[in-house]
């Protein structure tokens, strides 16, 4: 910037307007915007340029201090070609666009400003405008004449001609006023006492000896004399030393150096900022003198230098927080110290005079920031001890553990504060994107031609001709604002012809297929234009430009010579982002603007976080408060559907009913046994009965949790009913009920097998001994079942079965059930390099436990730890029958089914062995005609064909899910509560019917009465006759004879003779 920049511009007689077609001219940056640059003569003195929007040239020529020579370009109603960065105009952009234009004369050009400087802002006559009457509206005289806005007078800023607004303030005046040649003149405080005579009367050289009466004096700014400080010269405004020392900027009385001399004991109250001791004395200090030197300060404390400082300003440490905006950007009041105040307030030593609350890192730091000194008071309540050694926000205030930092200063965190976005803790952001599985975005797209090409990733050459027989790619020409932008290169986007679903993409991606209405019901983010004066604090090098010959954008320079703007412009036109972090899921301005129009995220409930529309209802817990998975469109229950709610009850009712039912007959006609076969066939009916009716159970309590209990709330709960011992404890309940049954059905087909291959001999009486063998074997079936049920869930095999943990919610760092790989990966960023193996459970956990303080008496959040066991897979609490080859407990699982198939061939095999040799045995007793002998292996027949197919359309099938799985073909995931409430537990419906008849002749006789009723029924023996033969008599009575002799089982009869009196042997 020039300096003074008085500028007398004078016509010059070179600036003649010519043809376009004579001079060579082109677009480029000149003093800060792009202009018609023509050529410029050998020593750089004069410079030509093509006027915007017209064939006018005009010349720039600085061939002698302070002149300009320049004419007014005729279609430049703003002025464009009055901006310049070496001019002293601030950019407006409004009718005046940089608050300079051309007023011309009959001899001048001059510009506003410096008909201010000149005193001839309100009696200059333009002849080429009269913009020079509208900077004189608003504007009232100063004693002198020289006239400035109200706003301006006692502002601290030297506005007016040697700084006379700030004159007369408060009642008191600085400097002082005096005839000079019959005309008024005000005489600043750097021109008192300056060995020059600058009133008539020489009143501005008096009293300018010191004399030992003097109390206060220094060497003067100009002469570098001792003068003594006077009040009309004491605390009056003043400049940074390394600001413009013109003479209407700067207004000091003493040396750099000794502002102490005259910027203390201020006579005005109003121009004092604090009171504090200098050299041992209480004194008072000017505002002016506030964040005057960072090197040198006035206050024995160093108060008066506590300065904080930003790319947009610099202020006193006592104005941060304070609830006002003293920064362009904000800093002041987004400053990481803001976060964490006390509840308790005070008025402190600078700024407003109203109670504020103290920011935690003033306490007890040794410098006094309240009035009263309650900041350094030493029993000042704290939390903590050593590195995490903290105050109190109030004696209220309840201790808590904290994170403890790696790295990074303070040495703490509070938990309340973590995965905040803010980086307090060394690599706090690190550790918090892989415990919550951040998964990084592609924001770019491909760019080319000096950055002047975006290529879409879908129109990439090499992705296959079948997407562009598809849909065909095309070039879009996109710049921002829409309109004649001056000298801006447009960008050239290749994407798809058709409009596409924005929902995967982010950034420029997101950005450029919107903004060119590509995307299906989704609009341009892009709402700010990137006006020049926006963003103050960034972009230094911008460069200006006009848009419709109306108002002035910024741009940027890249490669040398393309100019352009790719940015962002947030709603607070405080901050500019680049085009890739526009709808990225990262809140990147600071009233959250860059993504609120973007419509590819998920807004967590609770917070702010945003996630991709493919997280919304994964089966992933990406939201603390589980809004991603519990929301209107995948909310969840244990049981999903009216029909699998209605089956579980149905199911565990008939399994429940029919088993006690056979449980209690069979108890009650023990004692009738008179053989040890009798009696083991008994018992392993006992064992189906109450394997089965253990299911049933199972079914009733997880449908009365789902319908009673969490209702509508259980996706909030789902995390604690499957980590709880609850859900655990009901597992293994099934678990042990499903073994048990099919155990038993096993021993009972292996009994009954081993029967048939010794037919011949007699069944013994029960004994003693057979009595213990029986028993043996019926506690082995239930110890084996246990031992399958409560394996997973022993501590020593935690590492194998447990799935994830659960930490307390208050935490924040976990989201969810983490699994090993996730808390690994939390562990290897908060530590560092970590061994290449796998840790158990129990040392992960403690080493999550040390990334947490343990002080004093404390609640201690990480005792409160959860396992994620084998049964809570899924809310149903299941045997995890659903395995994966990155589940640890695989082996387990295949090893269970495996017997479990085992079993089910055994038995079916067993029951094909008994169906053909009954077969073999009824040929042998055909000559003696029985048919009621006949009629009864047919119903043992039917049973055993029913047993065999029931098994395996409940087991086969599973297993092959299983199967299927596991080799990662289907997810069988969301099947899991059909298999575990109606699939696998219907067997415990129809077992006993099939292992005992009792029920079997309670359902019959009513449907053999209704039977008869129909087939006896007018209509149905019309209709017979007609197209039915009548049946013969062996026919109708093969029909409806049912057996109901005896009570034992069906497979258990005995026939004189045959080989199914073997059966029961």
């Amino acid at each position: 910037m020039l300096l003074l920049l008085s500028f007398v511009i004078t016509i010059s007689p070179l600036s003649a307007f010519v043809s376009a077609s004579n001079q060579d001219c082109k677009i480029e940056e000149n003093n800060g915007f792009l202009k018609y640059v023509c050529h410029q003569d050998e020593r750089g003195l004069t410079t030509r340029y093509k006027c915007l929007y017209s064939d006018e040239y005009y010349d720039y020529n600085t061939n002698s201090y302070f002149k300009l020579e320049v004419d007014a370009c005729s279609n430049d109603p703003h002025f464009y070609q009055a901006c310049d960065k070496r001019l002293d105009g601030q950019i407006t952009n409004d009718e005046l666009l940089c608050e300079n234009y051309l007023c011309s004369s009959n001899t001048y050009l001059m510009l506003p400003y410096h008909l201010t400087v000149f005193g001839r802002e309100c009696n200059f006559n333009c002849i080429n405008t009269d913009i020079n009457k509208e900077v004189c509206n608003n504007k009232i005289a100063l004693p002198t004449g020289r006239s400035v806005h109200p706003s301006k007078i006692c502002d601290d800023v030297c506005d007016a001609s040697f700084c006379e607004d700030e004159a007369t303030c408060n009642g008191y005046q600085y400097g002082i006023y005096c005839m000079k040649n019959n005309k008024l003149l005000y005489v600043p405080p750097i021109s008192i006492c300056n060995n020059v005579e600058n009133c008539d009367d020489g009143e501005d050289e008096e009293d300018c000896t010191v004399t030992p009466s003097t109390e206060t004096f220094c060497r003067h700014h100009n002469t570098k004399h001792i003068v003594p400080v006077n009040n009309y010269t004491r605390c009056s405004p003043m400049k940074n030393p390394d600001d413009s020392l013109s003479t209407s900027s700067s207004n000091r009385y003493c040396v750099l150096g000794e502002e102490e001399s005259y910027q203390t004991n201020c006579s005005d109250p109003t121009n004092i900022a604090l009171n504090c001791e200098i050299n041992g004395y209480l004194s008072s200090v000017s505002k002016y003198l506030i964040c005057y030197n960072d090197t040198k300060s006035v206050c024995d404390d160093h108060i008066d230098s506590s300065c904080y400082s930003t790319k947009s300003c610099k202020i006193h440490k006592h104005l941060l927080c304070d609830q006002n905006t003293d920064c362009d950007d904000y800093s002041d009041e987004k400053n990481p110290i803001c976060l964490s105040t006390t509840r308790d307030t005070c008025k402190r030593r600078v700024g407003v005079e109203s109670e504020l609350p103290i920011p935690i890192s003033w306490l007890r730091d040794g410098i006094w920031d309240c009035v009263d000194g309650i900041d350094e008071t030493e029993d000042w309540p704290k939390c903590g001890i050593d590195k995490t050694l903290r105050y109190k926000t109030s004696i209220e205030e309840k201790c808590e553990n904290v994170f403890v930092c790696r790295t990074g200063s303070p040495g703490y965190e509070l938990i309340g504060n973590l995965c905040d976005g803010l980086e307090n803790c060394g690599n706090e952001n690190k550790i918090c994107s892989v415990s919550t599985r951040f998964e990084s975005l592609t924001t770019t797209v491909l760019t080319s031609n000096k950055g002047l090409t975006k290529t879409l990733s879908y129109c990439l050459k090499g992705l296959g001709s079948l997407k562009f027989i598809l849909d065909a790619c095309v070039n879009e020409r996109f710049t921002y604002p829409n309109g004649d932008v001056f000298g801006v290169q447009t960008t050239s986007v290749i994407l798809p012809q058709s409009k596409q679903s924005c929902d995967n993409m982010y950034g420029e991606q997101y950005l450029y297929t919107s903004c060119t209405e590509r995307c299906k019901e989704t609009s341009c983010p892009l709402r700010n234009v990137p006006r020049y004066e926006v963003c103050p604090s960034q972009l230094p090098d911008r460069i200006g430009t006009i848009v419709n010959n109306e108002y002035l954008i910024f741009l940027t320079k890249s490669f040398g010579t393309l100019y352009t703007n790719r940015y962002f412009v947030c709603d607070d036109k405080i901050k500019c982002i680049d085009f890739s972090k526009v709808c990225d899921l990262v809140y990147d301005c600071e009233d959250g603007s860059d993504e609120v129009q973007c419509t590819n995220h998920f807004k967590c409930n609770s917070s702010a976080k945003l996630l991709p529309k493919s997280k919304k209802c994964d089966g992933q817990i990406d939201c603390a408060d589980l809004s991603d998975e519990c929301n209107e469109q995948c909310s969840k229950s244990i049981l999903e559907g009216t029909i699998l709610k209605g089956l579980s009850w149905l199911i565990g009712l008939l399994a429940v009913i029919a088993n006690l039912v056979i449980i209690g007959k069979s108890i009650r006609t023990i004692k009738q046994c008179k053989t040890s076969v009798t009696l083991t066939n008994r018992l392993l009916i006992i064992m189906i009965g109450l394997g089965d009716m253990l299911i049933g159970c199972y079914l009733f309590i997880i449908a009365t949790y789902d319908a009673l209990i969490f209702r509508e709330g259980y996706c909030q709960r789902q995390i604690s009913w499957i980590t709880s011992f609850e859900c655990s404890a009901i597992g293994v309940f099934s678990t042990i009920g499903s073994q048990i049954s099919l155990f038993s059905m096993t021993g009972l087909s292996l009994v009954r097998i081993h029967g048939i291959w010794n037919s011949m001999r007699v069944p013994g009486e029960i004994t003693k001994t057979q009595i213990i063998k029986i028993t043996t074997a019926v506690l082995s079936i239930i110890l084996v079942s246990a031992t399958i049920a409560v394996i997973p869930l022993m501590d020593i095999y935690e590492d194998y079965f447990a799935n994830g943990v659960k930490f307390s919610d208050e935490l924040k760092l976990f989201l969810g059930t983490p699994d090993k790989s996730t808390v690994t990966g939390v562990i290897q960023a908060y530590y560092g390099r970590t061994k290449d193996t796998t840790l158990r459970w129990k040392i992960l956990i403690e080493m999550v436990k040390e990334m947490f303080s343990h002080d004093f008496d404390y609640t201690d959040l990480t005792e409160n730890v959860d396992k994620l066991d084998f049964y809570g897979n899924d809310g149903v609490c299941l045997f995890k029958y659903f395995v994966q080859d990155k589940d640890p407990q695989r082996l387990f699982v295949w090893s269970t089914l495996s017997i479990n198939l085992i079993c089910f061939l055994f038995i079916s095999v067993s029951y094909l062995a008994i169906g053909i040799l009954s077969r073999r045995s009824l040929k042998s007793l055909a000559s003696s005609n029985n048919q009621q002998i006949t009629k009864r292996n047919n119903r043992m027949n039917r049973r055993i064909a029913i047993i065999i197919t029931t098994d395996f359309f409940c087991w086969v099938p599973f297993i092959i899910i299983c199967v299927l799985h596991s080799l990662e073909v289907i997810d069988a995931t969301p099947w899991y509560s059909i298999f575990s409430m109606v699939i696998l537990p219907i067997n415990s419906v129809i077992n006993p019917f099939l292992y005992d008849e009792i029920l079997s002749n309670v359902i019959k006789a009513p449907l053999r009465s209704l039977t008869m009723r129909i087939s006896n029924s007018a209509a149905l023996q019309s209709l017979r006759l007609r197209v039915i033969p009548a049946p013969t008599e062996e026919m109708e009575l093969d029909r409806i004879e049912i057996d109901v002799g005896n009570t034992d089982s069906p497979l258990e009869r005995t026939v004189p003779g045959s080989t199914t009196n073997q059966i029961a042997m």
